[in-house]
């Protein structure tokens, strides 16, 4: 299901919770207060559900890449850093093996990536020329 519209039913539920709660309130006069509170807390709960975004968490998403996206995720912490790292190196509080070590957990993550640019969820990793020769 498309993000847009995940978003859009999220907006609609806040919106249905607003309808609900000044419904709950106009009315106010007219029906008893057993029934004005229920429907009050009904309209809280779909404006929470709508503002918490539950559309999102609940609909399936349409990712089929789902492990190269975890990766990207990966490599911009490492992006993180990296830059504190190089930080803390030109101020002289550490010396530079933290950025190297960053540095190559970047082409680390850069080779994972390759790997798994073209692969779907559910598929496996094709055995790489490494791998075969250890079997060996």
């Amino acid at each position: 299901m498309s993000r847009k519209i995940r978003r859009k039913i999220d907006t609609m539920l806040a919106g249905l919770g607003i309808a609900f709660v000044f419904t709950a309130v106009l009315l106010g006069a007219s029906i008893g207060i057993y029934i004005q509170m229920p429907m009050a807390l009904f309209g809280v709960l779909l404006m929470e559900a709508g503002v918490w975004g539950l559309a999102q968490k609940i609909l399936p998403s349409d990712r089929h890449y789902s492990r190269l996206r975890e990766e990207g995720n990966h490599m911009l912490d490492l992006v993180r850093d990296l830059n504190a790292a190089a930080i803390a190196k030109d101020l002289g509080n550490e010396d530079a093996k933290r950025f190297q070590a960053t540095l190559e957990k970047m082409h680390e993550s850069v080779v994972t990536m390759s790997e798994l640019a073209a692969l779907e969820d559910g598929a496996k990793l094709p055995a790489t020329d490494d791998q075969s020769d250890s079997n060996i």
